[in-house]
């Protein structure tokens, strides 16, 4: 006598919103993981050892929460209504912006290094003043310093860059690359540091690319590993490609 054979599995269908929910969970799951991966890989390439690399990612996981919160809510929008009018003529291609969120800034943390992407500075500002509260003492290289309400001025050094020639400055008390380096060195030297810098673009006109470039990495690295944070604003366009890749790649977050 033959054993029962099992009662056959009905097969699973989907509708045409069970695929498009299955595409838009497996594209945001592998653009995650890319994320994560390039963010690894950036790491393990600027030579840091296995400890730094277990504090990075668990400070980083420690925030995908906040990263996840304000992702969706930049995409939790309701669509909007087009006019009548615009139904009886070709629908112009609207300019991109990013979405707005109402959420807190989340602050930076100590050996965590940050890059944003604007024609002004901005989102740097905003993470600049909720972070500040944070750090022993504030770097601020800059032609035009942030205001930064609460912070007594003695926690904030500003350094103004100087032109490649003397009477390029404007103000005597000017530091060219070299000199501020050193400074931010040995305010680095004694820990919990915040540098803002957001003149990358004058120092790049002043001075050969791949020179300010130098000086930017270096900053960026030498600040990380000694437990302070470093938050950068430039302009795409006042770089070549391949000079803005090589900044991304020595920052661990790029908006």
């Amino acid at each position: 006598m033959s054993e029962p054979s099992e009662a056959p599995t009905a097969a699973r269908t989907t509708g045409p919103g069970d695929d498009e929910f299955i595409e838009g969970y497996a594209k945001g799951y592998a653009d995650g993981l890319r994320e994560a991966l390039r963010e690894l890989r950036a790491h393990a390439g600027r030579g840091a050892s296995p400890q730094e690399l277990r504090m990075l990612i668990e400070s980083r996981l420690a925030r995908v929460p906040e990263d996840v919160a304000v992702k969706k809510k930049g995409l939790l929008r309701p669509p909007a209504r087009a006019p009548w009018a615009s139904l009886l003529r070709p629908p112009a291609a609207p300019a991109w912006s990013p979405p707005r969120s109402s959420l807190p800034v989340a602050p930076a943390v100590p050996g965590s290094t940050h890059l944003f992407r604007e024609e002004r500075p901005k989102g740097a500002v905003e993470l600049l003043r909720a972070s500040a509260p944070r750090f022993r003492q504030v770097v601020l290289v800059s032609q035009r310093a942030p205001d930064l309400p609460g912070i007594a001025p003695e926690h904030v050094d500003w350094i103004v860059p100087a032109g490649s020639r003397a009477e390029s400055s404007g103000s005597p008390g000017a530091l060219d690359p070299s000199a501020f380096a050193g400074r931010i060195r040995a305010a680095v030297d004694v820990g919990s540091v915040l540098v803002y810098l957001d003149a990358i673009e004058f120092l790049s006109t002043e001075y050969p690319v791949d020179f300010t470039l130098r000086v930017v990495l270096w900053v960026a690295q030498d600040a990380a590993r000694n437990g302070s944070a470093v938050i950068a604003s430039v302009s795409p366009g006042a770089l070549e490609p391949r000079d803005v890749s090589r900044l991304e790649r020595a920052f661990q977050t790029v908006s």
